[in-house]
């Protein structure tokens, strides 16, 4: 194979990768968006925050993706779910947005 078509490869696998990796980001991004929405749900209906997704009856695994909830305080919140190792994509109830960085609670 020649140099050019090396170079060509490579653009490829990295066009590839990152089509993939921008669909698992957003697939994951619709599921955890029902999770934040049953969150509210169960807000409005006991006039709190569940203390885990598990006390509304809600499955941490979705797609075979962990989703983790912090109950931070009395009303705010985070979901979250991995993307890499030591990587993921936080949503802050203070900001009502997916975010790429770990951050507090009204930072």
């Amino acid at each position: 194979m020649t140099k050019r078509s090396n170079i060509t490869i490579l653009n490829l696998a990295f066009l590839i990768t990152l089509f993939v990796s921008c669909s698992y980001t957003e697939r994951n991004k619709k599921n955890g968006n029902e999770i934040i929405r049953r969150i509210e749900d169960y807000r409005t209906a006991y006039d709190t925050l569940p203390c885990s997704l598990m006390e509304m009856g809600q499955e941490e695994i979705i797609d075979d993706v962990l989703f983790c909830y912090e109950k931070v305080d009395s009303v705010h919140y985070m979901v979250w779910f991995g993307t890499t190792l030591g990587e993921g994509v936080y949503f802050y109830s203070d900001t009502k947005k997916w975010e790429d960085r770990l951050r507090k609670i009204g930072e």
